[in-house]
């Protein structure tokens, strides 16, 4: 009686573990409705930075972001990732040529677990010469009721930057390459 107790926990682990999985996998393809980060697009559904050569000293530069992302930081990524092409291209200013920004609306997934909300898996009793204990593992994966979708918009923020190792030929504004790699992507205790 006692076997077919732990083979049904086992079971139970194991349809657990496949459904959460299943249910991760379906929404893999979904967006998540969070921040984007400074990073390079893998691909063109996916987010962050891109660029495309124009000229010997001109780039358009994309930064795809989701709308939960401030829009002076999509800007700030964009600037950045311009002022890291002209140090890889041995330039020592960058200007912003021109901007476009262009917002496509997309169903996105959003996981509103709280930190009280765990699915433990079932405990089986292990017992060893020392004495028996029960053996549970909680998981912090979200129950399908945990996850929502809801739309919100792609931000797709574009720059033509042009470089150049003469700030005058750059106009006002222009920005110095070293400076602006100085700064920090990220500030201390932002809650995004």
């Amino acid at each position: 009686m006692r076997h077919k107790f732990k083979i049904r926990n086992i079971h139970a682990v194991v349809g657990a573990t496949i459904i959460t999985s299943n249910i991760l996998a379906g929404c893999a393809s979904v967006p998540v409705a969070s921040p984007t980060p400074y990073k390079s697009a893998k691909s063109e559904q996916s987010y962050g930075y891109s660029s495309e050569k124009i000229s010997d000293a001109e780039y358009r530069i994309l930064f795809k972001a989701s709308d939960k992302t401030p829009a002076d930081k999509v800007q700030q990524y964009a600037l950045r990732r311009a002022a890291e092409i002209a140090q890889t291209n041995g330039f020592d200013f960058v200007a912003v040529a021109s901007t476009n920004i262009e917002k496509k609306r997309v169903i996105a997934r959003e996981i509103s677990m709280t930190k009280n909300d765990q699915v433990t898996f079932p405990s089986d009793k292990q017992c060893t010469m020392s004495g028996c204990s029960n053996v549970a593992q909680p998981s912090t994966l979200p129950n399908p009721s945990d996850i929502e979708k809801k739309a919100m918009k792609d931000i797709y923020f574009s720059i033509v930057a042009e470089m150049s190792n003469d700030k005058v030929s750059l106009g006002n504004n222009a920005f110095s390459v070293s400076e602006l790699l100085a700064q920090p992507l990220e500030e201390k205790n932002q809650n995004y």
